[in-house]
């Protein structure tokens, strides 16, 4: 829901519009990406050469062809590596250890901050870019240039062209550039002004690049070494809504869920663990093909059936509460039934109550 001064919308009462408008003072081009419309997919890309390399942002519109794109993270000039982490297809395309990352999993956005010069488990996401400063945090603007990393005086400037990314509360994701230069300050107070509930500075100057659906609506003056891209799908890619956009803190740690892998029948299936062995918890069930009618994932501990679903489409999220268990050694099983109530693919592990999710075996 942006708020505002400004033109009429191109795609106004789609999932995925453009509008340039006037927010607190500060002219800006915005793409509006309804990711309640599931159809609508948010990948990085990085030139065809690799990291290390920069291409024309018309050769990476040709090349992949999405609805809206915007350049993305900070890149070293000398290199052309980007300083931030980059998660293309599940994979880590490219590390960089720091700032705040806008990452991608199959039920909802997260926007996360990252210790700095650290690996992060990125398993649980299909893609993420990384960037900075932090400009709005849990809907209060933060600019905050100091503390993340960033060295380059360029980019506390007092006025810039600068590209940034958020989300609102109710899954609009904002890709935004500055139509003039502007100071930090202005963007984080534009951006919670438009709803804003996270959101954080990509690169920008000549960096500063945006495309919608057939035309380029702000020129980059450089070859790209990175961008973010829209696309919509021909079909949903998930049945489910999203869930809220969720902030995520992983500079003190972070306990990603173990993720195991089994074959049952003609299906690959991947369970994802809990992250930790207390209180209420649940498995996620994912697998490469729908569960056959009358077959059903079930889960057990010690023996005892904790829960049971059919579900129609993976993953399927399956809770079951630890607190009843007495401490000490426990054992979990996930596995597949058929309709006659038979296991054709299980997966198991021993856990000790009170650890985190990796301490199984």
């Amino acid at each position: 829901m942006l708020v505002g001064s400004g033109a009429a919308r191109v795609g106004a009462g789609g999932p995925l519009s453009y509008e340039r408008r006037t927010v607190g003072g500060v002219s800006l081009h915005v793409v509006d990406v309804d990711l309640n419309d599931r159809r609508l997919v948010i990948s990085p890309a990085i030139p065809a050469e690799g990291v290390g390399h920069g291409e024309e942002l018309s050769q990476f519109i040709r090349r992949l062809r999405p609805a809206a794109a915007v350049n993305g993270t900070f890149f070293d000039k000398r290199t052309l590596k980007p300083v931030a982490d980059i998660v293309i297809d599940g994979k880590l395309a490219h590390f960089g250890g720091m700032g705040t990352a806008a990452a991608f999993a199959d039920d909802g956005v997260d926007f996360v901050r990252l210790p700095k010069s650290q690996h992060v488990d990125w398993s649980e996401h299909r893609a993420a870019i990384a960037g900075g400063p932090l400009l709005v945090w849990e809907g209060f603007a933060k600019p905050l240039p100091g503390g993340e990393g960033f060295g380059d005086p360029a980019l506390f400037a007092r006025a810039a062209p600068r590209t940034a990314i958020g989300v609102t509360r109710e899954n609009h994701l904002l890709l935004v550039t500055t139509a003039r230069g502007t100071s930090l300050g202005r963007l984080a107070a534009a951006m919670r002004e438009m709803g804003a509930l996270y959101a954080f500075n990509l690169d920008g100057g000549g960096s500063a690049a945006m495309w919608f659906r057939g035309k380029m609506v702000v020129y980059p003056r450089r070859p790209l070494t990175n961008i973010i891209c829209v696309y919509v799908k021909d079909a949903p890619t998930s049945a489910e809504p999203p869930r809220p956009p969720r902030g995520l803190d992983w500079r003190n740690g972070h306990q990603p869920r173990p993720v195991l892998h089994f074959a049952a029948g003609d299906m690959r299936v991947s369970v994802w663990l809990p992250r930790a062995w207390d209180g209420e918890q649940s498995v996620i069930v994912g697998a490469d093909m729908p569960l056959p009618a009358g077959w059903s994932v079930s889960v057990r501990l010690d023996d005892a059936v904790a829960a049971t679903a059919s579900p129609e489409e993976f993953p399927a999220e399956l809770g079951f509460d630890l607190s009843r268990l007495q401490a000490g050694k426990h054992r979990i099983w996930i596995e597949i039934l058929d309709e006659q109530g038979k296991a054709v693919g299980g997966v198991e592990r021993i856990f000790k109550l009170g650890t985190a999710g990796h301490h199984a075996w």
